[in-house]
């Protein structure tokens, strides 16, 4: 089979993929607490620069398409665990997002989860102030 009909057939099969269809959901959940956010966050330096939504919404459609891209050619080279553990860091990463998108709404979440998170997981970002930052995430200037 040419390598192109297998390239084409590995990203057929994305649509049954569940690891596929999480990484879609988790994306989802986290663009949709990110936009809640600003509505619910207790703190004024917790809320959302409206400056950053559309690079954001730019930012998460690139990682998209290069984990459409990404995953199925990885299983096309033979490399299906890395193809495997690739999704499984993103879907990781978008719901260390999530999580941390929820506690600065306020919102309750189980003790066992939070302390998961807290002590493992998620970074303590006090001093973060997005401002100081272009919208890929490059240190812009002022006080470190």
């Amino acid at each position: 089979m040419p390598y192109h009909l297998f390239m084409l057939h590995q990203m057929q099969t994305l649509i049954d993929d569940k690891l596929m269809w999480a990484f879609t959901i988790v994306m989802i959940v986290d663009l949709v607490t990110g936009m809640v956010k600003p509505y619910y966050a207790k703190k004024t330096a917790r809320k959302t620069n409206s400056s950053v939504g559309i690079p954001g919404l730019i930012k998460h459609t690139v990682i998209y398409l290069v984990v459409v891209i990404a995953y199925p050619y990885l299983f096309t080279i033979g490399a299906s665990t890395m193809a495997t553990t690739f999704l499984i860091a993103w879907i990781y990463q978008y719901l260390i997002s999530i999580i941390e998108n929820w506690t600065e709404m306020g919102w309750w979440l189980p003790k066992p989860i939070m302390d998961f998170f807290e002590a493992k997981l998620a970074k303590d970002q006090e001093d973060y102030d997005p401002s100081k930052y272009n919208f890929l995430g490059k240190y812009k200037g002022g006080k470190k």
